[in-house]
C-alpha cells in the first residue's frame, strides 16, 4: 500500500482513486504520516477515506518481534491534587461528583493510571501524531472534549506554543502543574455548551461510552467551531471481535462483551455509534470529510513488534477496565448482584489471560471541516 504521505501530496481530485489502486497493492503500510496543511482554504474538495492503516496477521511464533524488554512497562502513574472532594463511592471505586451518573466508568486512581496506559497505545497508533485532520499549524484555540487526564492536551499545548488549548472533563482529575497555554475545566459535553470563543479544532477521543446523541454533539461541534475548523473523533467501536472464530476460547469473555453491549443499549448508548457519525457529520454541513481504521489487538498474538506491544499494552488496557465498566452498568441496568459480577469480572480477567483469543478492538478515525462560507 503507498503511503499516506504520498496520497496526501497529490492533486486532490485523484485522491481517491489513487487510494482505491493502494489498496490492492502487497506491502501494508502501518505508520500514519502528517499531512501538509493546504495552501489556501478551499471547500470544494471531495471527500476522502483513506482506508485501514493495515491488517492484523497471526504470529504462530510467539518469540518472533517479541516485544518484551521494551521500556514501556513502566508505571503509569500522575500526581493528581483535585480540588473536587465530594466524589461518589460506589463497590470500592470512586465516581465522578458533577452531573453523577452521566459516565458510567470510575475515575480513581486506578482509572487514571489505566488511562495513561491508554494513551501511550494512541501514541504507538499513530506513531507519535496528535491529529490526522490536517489542521493549520497555526491553530490559536483547541478544545479536547472528554479529556480525561489531559495527556492528550499538554501534549498539544508543547507542541503548540501559540495556541490556547482548553481540556473540558466530567471529573477535575487532570495535573495542576501545566503549560501556561493549557486550561482545564469540568463540563458535561452532552449539555449545551457556553464558550466566550470558537474553536480552530476540536479533538476528541474515547469517549463513546458517555455519549447517547450523536447528532447533538456533532451540533455543538458545529456551532462552536471557526469557520474553517477541523473536529476530529478518534474512537473505538465494540463488541470486541475475532475474525477466525477463537472468540469461542472466551466463553467468560463473550458472556461480558454481550453483557456490556446490552446494558449500554439500555441506556441509550451504542458502541458502534461512531460508524454512523460520518453520514450526520455531512447532512450538518462538514465537508472534507477523512477517515482511517486500525485495529487493536488484545494481547500479543499478531506479526510485528509494534502490533505486539499494541495488544500487550491492550490486554493490560482491558484487564484493568472490564471491574470499572461492569459495576455499575451490570447492577444498576441489568439487575445483577455485586458477587454476580465480581465472579464475572475474575472470569473474564483469566479469559483474557490465557490468551487463547486473536480478539481486537476496531479503532475508528474521522475528521471533517466546517465550511470557510458557513453561516450557523
Amino acid at each position: 500500500m503507498a503511503s499516506l504521505d504520498a496520497l496526501e501530496a497529490s492533486d486532490p481530485s485523484s485522491v481517491a482513486q489513487q487510494i482505491a489502486a493502494a489498496q490492492s497493492a502487497a506491502t501494508v503500510e502501518h505508520d500514519v504520516a502528517q499531512p501538509d496543511p493546504p495552501a489556501t482554504p478551499t471547500v470544494t474538495a471531495p471527500s476522502v477515506q483513506v482506508g485501514d492503516f493495515g491488517v492484523l496477521e497471526v504470529d504462530t511464533d510467539p518469540d518472533r518481534d517479541s516485544a518484551l524488554g521494551d521500556d514501556d512497562n513502566e508505571s503509569f502513574t500522575t500526581s493528581i491534587n483535585s480540588t473536587v472532594t465530594d466524589y461518589k463511592f460506589e463497590h470500592g471505586r470512586r465516581y465522578h461528583a458533577y452531573q453523577d451518573g452521566k459516565y458510567a466508568l470510575p475515575n480513581d486512581d486506578a482509572e487514571i493510571n489505566r488511562l495513561e496506559l491508554q494513551h501511550r497505545i494512541w501514541q504507538l497508533s499513530l506513531s507519535g501524531r496528535l491529529n490526522l485532520a490536517p489542521i493549520s499549524p497555526t491553530v490559536r484555540n483547541v478544545l479536547d472534549i472528554g479529556c480525561g487526564t489531559g495527556a492528550w492536551v499538554i501534549e498539544f499545548a508543547e507542541a503548540h506554543p501559540d495556541c490556547r488549548v482548553t481540556g473540558a472533563d466530567l471529573s477535575p482529575i487532570q495535573p495542576t502543574l501545566v503549560p501556561p497555554n493549557v486550561e482545564f475545566i469540568v463540563d458535561d459535553i452532552t449539555s449545551p455548551w457556553i464558550y466566550m470563543q470558537r474553536f480552530d479544532y476540536i479533538h476528541s477521543r474515547a469517549i463513546t461510552v458517555g455519549i447517547a446523541d450523536w447528532s447533538g454533539l456533532v451540533e455543538q461541534c458545529w456551532k462552536n467551531l471557526e469557520p474553517g475548523g477541523w473536529v476530529e473523533f478518534q474512537e473505538y467501536h465494540m463488541p470486541v471481535t475475532a475474525d477466525d472464530g477463537t472468540m469461542a476460547n472466551g466463553p467468560a469473555f463473550q458472556l461480558w462483551n454481550d453483557s456490556l453491549k446490552a446494558a449500554t443499549t439500555k441506556v441509550g448508548i451504542h458502541l458502534d455509534a461512531i460508524l454512523n457519525v460520518p453520514p450526520t457529520l455531512k447532512q450538518r454541513g462538514f465537508v472534507n470529510l477523512g477517515t482511517a481504521g486500525t485495529k487493536w489487538p488484545i494481547g500479543p498474538w499478531p506479526k510485528g513488534k509494534r502490533e505486539k506491544k499494541i495488544g500487550e499494552l491492550t490486554e493490560k488496557d482491558l484487564s484493568s477496565a472490564i471491574e470499572g465498566s461492569s459495576l455499575r452498568l451490570f447492577t444498576k441496568v441489568l439487575g445483577w448482584s455485586m458477587e454476580e459480577v465480581q465472579k464475572l469480572v475474575k472470569e473474564v480477567e483469566r479469559d483474557i489471560a490465557a490468551r487463547r483469543m486473536h480478539s481486537y478492538i476496531p479503532i475508528d478515525f474521522l475528521w471533517a471541516q466546517k465550511p470557510y462560507d458557513a453561516v450557523d
